[in-house]
């Protein structure tokens, strides 16, 4: 079971290769190697604006006196991201991983982990509307496409799922897992018992704060519009003149795809093979859809090798203090 993250990676590495190949390692070259140091330090940059937007999403979650700062919410997130992309865990792992950050910074279990589970449910209902945005702008400019149908209906499922995610952090989840606690470890289960009552406070102290959950949600699609913001910088730095709505629509429908493969470490791939169908629909050569897959992992990989480092210097020092 633990081989399944590497080798759903590995599978997506070869098409990956195969992808590069079919449509021309010569011509993806050329097209990468025409990006201007300018315009892909650009494309890092949106990036950086992106995750710091998602840090002060993640900090309005956290009320103040629970020692959770903007910088350690950022750097969770960071963090997070991180893992979540190169590293064999799939997005889920990322989650715990972030959350651990801001344990080591000062913030309770529970309250990290809640303001986790908060903050993937924001972002998750921001992702919608925003993928609603892009289908709706796709209806209009290719009404004849294949992906309308399949993308709307996996929309309605959704927000249904949304919905239940919300359900069930709202007391009747919490309910039904303590109950398995008890039945499965009996006597033994009343710890994690406890500290799923814990829990519970910490999302129904936050569930109360419509304010913040509301401002958290709004902000999420403010990052979701960045990221349709650094396709758009991505496209032209490749010298593609695509417009801003354009970006928004292959942007939205590319998340749509891919959350499909949430548990493929970096969607290793689905990304290449969504953005050289999706470009199609927008007369992106598919030599230059591919390469700007590639661009952006590279820009990732800019990011989070970084963050990786430091984060492993840290679990390091952590851990020999406790020797």
């Amino acid at each position: 079971m633990k081989l399944l993250p590497a080798g759903f990676a590995l599978a997506g590495i070869v098409v990956i290769t195969v992808l590069v190949i079919y449509f021309g390692a010569a011509d993806v070259l050329r097209v990468l190697t025409s990006v201007s140091r300018a315009g892909f330090g650009a494309y890092v940059l949106a990036q950086l604006g992106i995750v710091a937007g998602l840090g002060l999403c993640w900090r309005m979650l956290l009320r103040s006196h629970q020692m959770g700062s903007y910088w350690l919410c950022t750097w969770g997130r960071a963090v997070r991201d991180a893992t979540g992309e190169f590293l064999p865990f799939s997005q889920v792992g990322g989650f715990v991983l972030g959350a651990r950050v801001i344990t080591m910074g000062g913030v309770s279990t529970a309250d990290a982990i809640a303001s986790t589970l908060g903050d993937v449910t924001t972002e998750f209902l921001a992702q919608l509307v925003f993928i609603g945005i892009g289908l709706s702008i796709l209806a209009r400019k290719a009404p004849g496409s294949e992906l309308l149908l399949p993308v709307a209906i996996g929309l309605c499922v959704a927000v249904v799922l949304g919905v239940g995610l919300i359900l069930a952090q709202r007391g009747s989840g919490a309910k039904i897992f303590r109950a398995l606690a008890l039945r499965i470890a009996g006597t033994t289960g009343e710890g994690a018992a406890a500290n799923i009552d814990r829990l519970q406070q910490a999302l129904d102290i936050m569930y109360g704060e419509r304010d913040r959950l509301a401002l958290s949600a709004l902000f999420h699609l403010f990052c979701w519009f960045g990221t349709a913001t650094a396709s758009f910088i991505g496209f032209h730095a490749l010298g593609v003149q695509l417009s801003f709505a354009d970006a928004v629509c292959v942007e939205a429908m590319l998340h749509a795809i891919m959350a499909l493969a949430f548990f493929i470490p970096g969607r290793a791939g689905i990304q290449e093979a969504a953005y050289t169908a999706l470009g199609g629909i927008f007369g992106v050569p598919p030599d230059v859809a591919l390469s700007l897959s590639l661009l952006r992992r590279a820009r990732d990989f800019v990011v989070a090798v970084p963050v990786l480092i430091v984060w492993q210097g840290l679990e390091a020092r952590k851990l020999k203090a406790t020797i």
